[in-house]
């Protein structure tokens, strides 16, 4: 069986690129023949166990699908890209046939009655939260599934003692310090600037050294300043930021010298970088929103409610500002011992390990691909 992947594949750190390659080697390990459009994929040399075809922007790929589908006729036509992007590649294959299964995200509540219009003709919508599939129902997409994103819990996994002390040392932290990492690219939905106020008032108000790991995109031309507004907050000295697209080994080094994992964003469609937070046995502190209490219900982390919320442009979805008092007075908790974290990081990692392994998402989506095709040649 035949099947047509088409994603953002970028290099440095696209979280469609960590979804879609276990997913697609995934399917090429159960037989079917995968092909792959990746968008911003530079053309280098890989090992996976599928073809990848470079894309420059959208037009190439929808060009390169339409060919694909004349000379190569794929069962089935799969794009992993948020909801506006979706109907233009539908309409660029519908008339060559097949079939079609959208997979996205949803941020946050609505899905809107356009956006939702616009997905109704697909197959099937597979959204990577629960949050996705129940407002996507209510809008009228009735062909809508919740797809149970995952990760390695073999790669994200909790650190030796031996191993956090040797981490702890060759980044320069102390026994004593206390360390925050956030792991979110530099944009606006990320809250990046609340997360650093957060930092500056712990450290006011913490009696132990403070450290500020952030991993993300410093230099973008949509996010903050990130090294000027930590010198207005005073915390220069603390922060140390690494570049996204590093080695999965590096980063999860991060988590493994890390005391506490901060997200502020004011909406998430997903999080994995939470995912592997939990994995790793790293405490998780997270606005309630989106689908972040999907991960972090039943005492797997710490969420802390919005101050306040508003309508945003994009799609006219909700958008919750996170309680920074809150957010800092649950870090000072963790800091000092209280609340009981080790029950917390326990009941995460099982979480991961019962549920979130990646199997559960490729033997999902290889369902539906099956159901879909039996139901096409019984037609």
């Amino acid at each position: 069986m035949k099947i047509l992947y088409l994603s953002d594949f970028d290099a440095l750190g696209s979280g469609y690129k960590i979804l879609g390659i276990p997913l697609c080697t995934g399917l090429a390990e159960r037989g079917y023949e995968v092909k792959v459009l990746g968008l911003e994929y530079d053309g280098k040399e890989h090992n996976h166990p599928f073809s990848m075809i470079p894309c420059r922007d959208f037009r190439d790929a929808s060009g390169y699908a339409v060919n694909l589908h004349r000379m190569w006729h794929p069962d089935v036509f799969v794009v992993a890209l948020d909801v506006p992007s979706q109907p233009y590649f539908y309409d660029s294959v519908k008339a060559e046939g097949g079939k079609y299964i959208a997979i996205t995200p949803l941020e946050n509540g609505p899905l809107t009655i356009s956006w939702a219009a616009s997905l109704m003709p697909f197959d099937t919508v597979f959204w990577i939260s629960e949050l996705g599939k129940s407002e996507a129902i209510k809008a009228g997409v009735l062909k809508s599934e919740h797809l149970r994103v995952g990760i390695n819990p073999d790669e994200w996994r909790p650190p030796t003692a031996e191993e956090r002390a040797t981490l702890r040392r060759g980044l320069g932290i102390e026994e004593n310090d206390f360390v925050v990492l956030t792991v979110a690219d530099n944009q606006e939905r990320k809250n990046l600037s609340a997360a650093m106020e957060i930092v500056s008032n712990l450290k006011k108000n913490l009696d132990r050294p403070i450290k500020y790991l952030l991993v993300t995109r410093e230099h973008s031309n949509y996010g903050w300043k990130l090294r000027d507004l930590a010198v207005s907050l005073g915390i220069n000295e603390n922060l140390t930021i690494f570049e996204r697209g590093m080695p999965s080994k590096d980063l999860w080094g991060l988590y493994a010298s890390s005391d506490v994992f901060l997200l502020t964003s004011k909406a998430e469609g997903l999080g994995l970088p939470v995912l592997e937070a939990m994995a790793s046995c790293l405490p998780v502190v997270a606005t309630e929103t989106g689908a972040l209490p999907e991960l972090l219900y039943d005492g797997r982390g710490y969420l802390i409610p919005p101050e306040y919320s508003h309508r945003d442009v994009w799609g006219n979805s909700w958008r919750h500002m996170i309680s920074k008092e809150r957010a800092e007075s649950c870090l000072l908790d963790i800091a000092r011992g209280h609340g009981n974290p080790a029950s917390v990081t326990k009941k995460a990692r099982d979480y991961i390990v019962k549920e979130r392994q990646w199997s559960f998402a490729v033997n999902q989506l290889s369902g539906k691909i099956e159901e879909l095709c039996n139901a096409k040649k019984e037609n």
